[in-house]
Formats: structure tokens, C-alpha cells, sequence
């Protein structure tokens, strides 16, 4: 493995105003008047019919995320930049109907879903659903639109307040040498892409974090078990791009997901999950061998996930495997999985790690693996000062075998506002 030179990072003028940002959305809202300004908005934002059986609820949260990479920046941090400044404003609706029916949803101002994806600003509906109580209390219910996955357990968490770290676990937002957009020439091209600094306009990874495609859900709660099964527009690993089924439509044949869980004591979760659909684009027939179609070339993904709560600890822990039909080239698997630790210090103040871990299959006639075995560790810190406002550090260093064209530091803070 050749070796780096010893990782640096200079603040640039813009890069010490990026830091500067994050510190005064934070004193600000640490200021005694805003604490009672978020406190009473809540009630400004609710409504209420009984004559109508309306609930109404509209919330926010605000973050603010400085990112110092090493190039070229690992996950799915889309810029390179010595120092990148991610502000995000996140408004949440939800609207009871009854006591069955309710619609939510979730709109993002952002640079992008992942940080830099969208540079100069943009405006998205990530979440929309229509959700329905069928029978009794949770046992069946109905979701209809755009949503979060019901693969695996850390979708749950992936928002900003309730993710103890910064970052996502590797297996949902490292970029492999896979691609939806073009199929490869032959083996060779294939293997070589290991070599390369990923490529993240064009790859993918085993899941695109909480992977907010369109479809339909079933879902519910019997006793100790709980169940989710869902149809969808895209695959798990598909861009936040293609999501969209209203605008997009179903471009190929369906994705199907489903995650079963069981709480057999109040400490322990368990659950597994599986999918199967395409992963490749409408726009990649052109590049496909003769006679076939984006169809047949499919994303097959099982899971196992465990949590585990007691005192001050919380962990958990997922185990994916991932196999891809990849044209010319044949199937390969990928093995990515990952335990992450909480530890509350004091009731405000946390501490947090997680450890990853992937590990690829040889390609089809070769004895190279199709890429290059990984592991990365997260370290956090977080203090959340009251219950509207929190602020977590992290830094992540990894490695991969071999020839690493990849940056293995990140630094980041993150400063939360919820109201």
C-alpha cells in the first residue's frame, strides 16, 4: 500500500467562516429568549378541530454540519474542500384525521441530500405518505408514497436528533465500484475500478441511506413481533434522483423489501430483512448486452440487525449481505456490517462509537476481489445543553486493503435545533 502524507487541513477564509456559522446558530440558540421563543412555538404551530376530528402538527429542525475531509472525502460527503459548511432546514407535518388516517410530511432546504450533492441550495419533498389503521391498534396499517425503508433498523435513526454519531454506518453510505448508469465493458474494467477513488456521481452503495423511494407498505405490531413489507419504485441502493414515483414513475419492474422484528424483553430488539429488484437506471439499456433489459440484472440484499438497551447503553448491531447481477461480468456479493455503541456519561451528555467492517467476493473468473476490504471506526461526543438543541463532534478514520485511493480521516461538528 503506497503510502499518504500525514493528513492537514487548513482553515481558508471560507473555511473559517463556515466554523464561524455553526458557532452562531448555536450561541443564538442558547440565548435565554430564544429557549422561551422554541418553547412556545410548539403551541403556535398546532391545530385542533374536534368538530372536525382535525389534528395538525407543524415542527422544524435546523442543522448545521462542518465536514474537514481528506481527500478524496469517504461517504458520501460530496465535496472536496479542506473545510465544507452543510446547513439543512427540515420542516415536519402531520395531520390526523380521525383516529385512523393521518398524512405526514417531511421538506428539506438543503446543499443536497448528501452534503455537496447540491452545491448551490436545494428544495425537496423527501417524505409524503397517507397512512391508515386498518384493524385494532397497530396490528395492520397501510402507508401509500414516498417513505423511508423498512430494511434494516438504523433508517429509524437517521435523522440529525436521534443519530448519537454524525455520520451513517458504512454499509449505508460507502460507495462501491458498482454503477446504475452504464454497464461495464468486461471483467477487467470491472476489477479496475478498485483501484479508483470512488466515483460518486456514478456508484453506489449496499443501501442509500434511509432510502426514501415511492411505493406502498404493509406494516404492524402483533404481541412481540413486528412486521413491514413494502413495495417500491427503486431499489435500496438507488439515488435520492430516481425516488420520486410521482415524478419518475416506475422506470422498471418494482422493488420488493421486508424487515420482521421481535422484542422477546424490553431490552433486546431482533430483526431481519430482505430485498430484491433491479439497481440499474432506465438510462443504462443503451450500454446492456443484446437481448437483455435493466430487469434482469437485480440487487438481492438479506439482514440481520440486534439492539440492545439497559441503563446508560444502547447498541446496536447490523450484519448485511448483498449480492449484484452485474452485466458481463456475472454475481458478486459484498458482506458489510457494523456495532455501534452509546454510553450516556451524564443525562446530557454522550459518548458514542462505531465500529464497520466490509468485505468483498472475487470477480467471476478472477481471483481479485471487486473491491478492496474496508473497515472504519467512529468516534463521537455529543451534549445535547435543553431539549430544542444539541451539538456532537465526530471523527472517522479507516482503511482498505491494498492501494487506498481514498481520504481515511473526516473530522466533523454538528450543531442541532429542533422546535
Amino acid at each position: 500500500m503506497f503510502e499518504k502524507p500525514p493528513l492537514t487541513l487548513t482553515l481558508s477564509p471560507k473555511g473559517r467562516g463556515n466554523w464561524l456559522c455553526a458557532v452562531i446558530l448555536l450561541m443564538a440558540t442558547l440565548n435565554l429568549s430564544a429557549q422561551e421563543f422554541l418553547d412556545s412555538l410548539g403551541e403556535k404551530t398546532r391545530f385542533e378541530s374536534e368538530a372536525w376530528g382535525i389534528r395538525a402538527d407543524l415542527s422544524f429542525m435546523a442543522d448545521a454540519t462542518v465536514f474537514a475531509a481528506e481527500r478524496t472525502a469517504q461517504g458520501m460527503l460530496f465535496e472536496d474542500d479542506d473545510v465544507f459548511f452543510a446547513p439543512r432546514l427540515i420542516s415536519f407535518l402531520n395531520v390526523h384525521l380521525g383516529e385512523r388516517v393521518s398524512l405526514h410530511g417531511q421538506m428539506r432546504v438543503d446543499r443536497g441530500f448528501d452534503p455537496g450533492s447540491a452545491p448551490d441550495g436545494q428544495v425537496r419533498l423527501d417524505e409524503y405518505y397517507l397512512q391508515a389503521r386498518l384493524w385494532r391498534q397497530d396490528e395492520v396499517n397501510v402507508r401509500l408514497g414516498k417513505f423511508a425503508t423498512a430494511f434494516g433498523s438504523w433508517a429509524k435513526r437517521s435523522l440529525s436528533w436521534d443519530n448519537p454519531l454524525i455520520t451513517a454506518p458504512m454499509a449505508y453510505e460507502d460507495m462501491l465500484p458498482m454503477t446504475d448508469v452504464s454497464a461495464p465493458g468486461g471483467l477487467a474494467g470491472f476489477a479496475a475500478r478498485r483501484d479508483m477513488a470512488d466515483n460518486k456521481p456514478t456508484w453506489l452503495p449496499i443501501l442509500w441511506g434511509p432510502s426514501y423511494a415511492t411505493g406502498v407498505s404493509l406494516f404492524g405490531r402483533v404481541d412481540v413481533f413486528e412486521y413491514a413489507f413494502e413495495v417500491k419504485n427503486a431499489g435500496i441502493s438507488s439515488r435520492p434522483q430516481v425516488w420520486d414515483g410521482v415524478q419518475d414513475g416506475f422506470q422498471t419492474n418494482p422493488t420488493f423489501t421486508g424487515h420482521v422484528g421481535l422484542r422477546p424483553i424490553p431490552e433486546w430488539t431482533l430483526g431481519t430483512s430482505f430485498s430484491h429488484g433491479p439497481y440499474m437506471q432506465d438510462s443504462a439499456a443503451l450500454s446492456l448486452p443484446v437481448g437483455t433489459s435493466v430487469n434482469d440484472f437485480t440487487q438481492t440484499t438479506w439482514g440481520v440487525d440486534a439492539g440492545y438497551t439497559h441503563g446508560n447503553w444502547q447498541i446496536w448491531s447490523e450484519l448485511i449481505a448483498a449480492r449484484f447481477e452485474v452485466p458481463r461480468v456475472g454475481d458478486v456479493d459484498v458482506l458489510s456490517g457494523f456495532v455501534e455503541a452509546k454510553y450516556k456519561l451524564t443525562p446530557q451528555l454522550w459518548t458514542a462509537m462505531r465500529w464497520n467492517q466490509a468485505a468483498f467476493s472475487d470477480v467471476p473468473g478472477l481471483t481479485t476481489e471487486w473491491d478492496r476490504n474496508a473497515w472504519r471506526m467512529d468516534l463521537a461526543l455529543g451534549y445535547r445543553l435543553t431539549e430544542h438543541v444539541q451539538v456532537k463532534l465526530q471523527y472517522s478514520f479507516g482503511d482498505k486493503r491494498g492501494n487506498d485511493a481514498e481520504g481515511n480521516h473526516l473530522g466533523a461538528m454538528q450543531v442541532t435545533v429542533r422546535f
